[in-house]
């Protein structure tokens, strides 16, 4: 399977180099039509560029979901540190939230191990290859983990007294929903963008 593999990425390769060439010149290209279509500003003798239209708008897009994902993966994982010390539950109660609690902590390591592959992959080889279904795999299956131990934690939740447990509880919860929700939009972003091959290597991703 390797040695298909191998085999098939090297035609790939040798099929595709004008390709990237050819994609290469239109990027200085698109750069430099960029560039001229950004609005000089002069304020008290000082010169400030100004970029203007899709650039802006593009580039707000990727800073926002990018910064949504590292937020959302901080606030998630301080709720389960905080169900780790929680104190109020019954003690067989009170192990159940904390196991949970530390299972998720290191799923969160996984989760932002992922992300960080899908990010580091350049444009023009999402372009040719698409992007990497193996993470793309990877984030799904702790999607469901994630689902799993929501369910996990809201039967907890009915059997605490303590309203202060209850309310960690439904927060801890709500900051799981919140996360899959966020996992799941990146997840279609990146399975919606084109790509020339991409449907061979899907192939050799089980």
């Amino acid at each position: 399977m390797k040695k298909i593999l191998s085999i098939s990425i090297l035609v790939i390769s040798l099929l595709v180099l004008p390709t990237i060439v050819s994609a290469q010149q239109q990027q200085q290209g698109q750069t430099k039509n960029q560039d001229n279509v950004q609005e000089v500003v002069t304020e008290d003798e000082e010169t400030v560029i100004v970029p203007q239209g899709n650039q802006v708008q593009n580039q707000n897009q990727v800073k926002t979901q990018n910064q949504g994902e590292e937020t959302q993966l901080q606030v998630t994982t301080q709720h389960m540190e905080q169900l780790m010390d929680m104190q109020g539950a019954s003690e067989e109660v009170g192990n159940k939230v904390r196991t949970i609690a530390q299972e998720q902590v290191q799923t969160q390591t996984q989760i932002q191990t992922q992300l960080n592959k899908l990010k580091s992959k350049s444009g023009l080889m999402k372009k040719l290859f698409g992007p990497d279904y193996g993470a793309i795999k990877n984030l799904k299956q702790q999607k469901e983990q994630n689902q799993l131990r929501i369910q996990q934690l809201e039967q907890l939740q009915t059997q605490v007294i303590n309203q202060a447990d209850q309310t960690q509880l439904e927060e801890a919860v709500q900051a799981l929903v919140d996360q899959n929700t966020t996992l799941q939009d990146q997840i279609e972003t990146e399975e919606q963008a084109g790509s020339l091959f991409g449907w061979l290597i899907k192939l050799f991703v089980k």
